[in-house]
């Protein structure tokens, strides 16, 4: 269906040029029905602060492979990669007029941009510019990219203390070696995190066997998250109008909140993750130490339904630390060791973190994460392109708007 919309939500702190959201109406619900009849409800991915959380009845993302050493993570397939730079304005440009030319779709060239990012600031000239050769998607992904490339650059003005940042608890030596030092980091920075609430907007993708990104709708998911009760989801907009259904009604690929699992589960003694050191990647103008690791699937406590289909996958990928905090600013991960009679044939998930403020304190949370799935009867591959905004303080009394 070549039917288009317009998105009439605002973005936080944004103005109405943000708004403009062409969207393919209804797109994977007319052209897969079949398949969203057989795992609609279940294929729902779970982005967390640090990848991926498996949930009783709900579907995560898997790849059909044997466990490997860490340095098989790098391999070609890998379509999240840490050294793939974001993309550049010129680059956007020429795809754009060459699709305006030939009188075809841009939706490849916005879902590159929101999975890329961009490595310059949008500007109100250049977003015309698009708008006169007919690419207003192109337009509204590079604002989601400018978005989250100021969040991660972005640098904190009063950063919340770490428990390793008390005098009377020790703290991680300098002789260690740097992944040990970034695994008292991390454990620190879990078992610190407040009670917080946060809007989460996602512009969904799909394509079947290898052909063009196609685009889907696009959702604002509000959420709640404490210790003590967990996290709380409610589906706000689809397609920029109030909905009253639910994430499990809306079919296709649903990615939600579930804040801190893979971080946890990974720096656990229990999963007993190799790390190996791979070098040094660009994140965004800092340069950053990189590590491969892989938790095998004996030793792994993620759980994956679809249906009736059950089972427990390994999982491997990457995580880029920045050398000065010892912080993870991104975590790429894959689970691997999938039975072939499983329904799902591939999936990838990354989270990038950024400098939000949460009452009087900044902390390090996701900001970005692209989610992608892919159906091994129908060959039909999801995309999710998430983004993280107006984080607040959650309080008992709050309403999640």
């Amino acid at each position: 269906m070549n039917a288009q919309l317009s998105s009439t939500s605002l973005i936080a702190g944004a103005s109405t040029r943000h708004a403009r959201q062409p969207i393919a109406v209804q797109y994977f619900a007319v052209r897969y029905r079949r398949w969203m009849r057989h795992c609609g409800p279940w294929v729902i991915g779970v982005a967390t602060l640090g990848g991926l959380w498996l949930e009783p009845g709900r579907a995560s993302f898997v790849r059909e492979t044997q466990p490997q050493e860490p340095a098989g993570v790098a391999a070609a397939w890998w379509p999240f990669s840490a050294g793939e730079s974001p993309v550049r304005a010129a680059e956007v440009e020429a795809q754009v007029r060459a699709a305006y030319q030939r009188n075809q779709a841009v939706d490849e060239v916005a879902a590159e941009i929101d999975r890329r990012g961009i490595d310059f600031e949008m500007t109100e000239a250049f977003g015309r510019k698009l708008r006169f050769l007919r690419a207003a998607q192109v337009e509204s992904a590079l604002w989601r990219a400018d978005e989250r490339r100021r969040s991660v650059t972005a640098r904190p003005q009063r950063p919340a203390a770490l428990p390793t940042d008390a005098p009377d608890v020790p703290v991680y030596r300098e002789d260690q070696p740097l992944i040990e030092q970034v695994r008292a980091v991390t454990q620190a920075y879990v078992s610190s995190l407040p009670d917080f609430t946060t809007r989460q907007r996602v512009q969904r993708y799909y394509r079947t066997g290898g052909g063009p990104w196609r685009l889907g709708d696009y959702l604002e998911i509000a959420i709640a998250y404490s210790a003590e009760k967990g996290e709380r989801l409610e589906l706000k907009l689809q397609n920029g109008v109030s909905t009253s259904l639910g994430l499990e009604e809306v079919g296709g690929l649903t990615s939600t909140g579930q804040f801190a699992g893979l971080l946890k589960s990974l720096f656990d003694e229990a999963s007993q993750a190799r790390f190996r050191e791979s070098g040094t990647a660009d994140f965004y103008g800092r340069s950053c130490r990189v590590f491969e690791y892989v938790v095998e699937t004996a030793y792994s406590r993620q759980s994956i339904q679809i249906g009736k289909a059950r089972t427990i996958a390994g999982y491997r990928g990457r995580i880029v630390v920045d050398p000065e905090t010892r912080r993870i600013v991104r975590l790429e991960s894959e689970c691997i060791d999938l039975p072939r009679d499983f329904p799902v044939s591939e999936a990838v998930s990354v989270v990038e973190f950024g400098w939000v403020t949460i009452g009087d304190a900044d902390y390090l949370m996701p900001v970005a994460a692209q989610v992608m799935l892919t159906d091994r009867r129908e060959r039909l591959t999801s995309l999710n392109c998430i983004t993280f905004q107006k984080y607040g303080k959650f309080e008992t009394t709050v309403v999640v708007e």
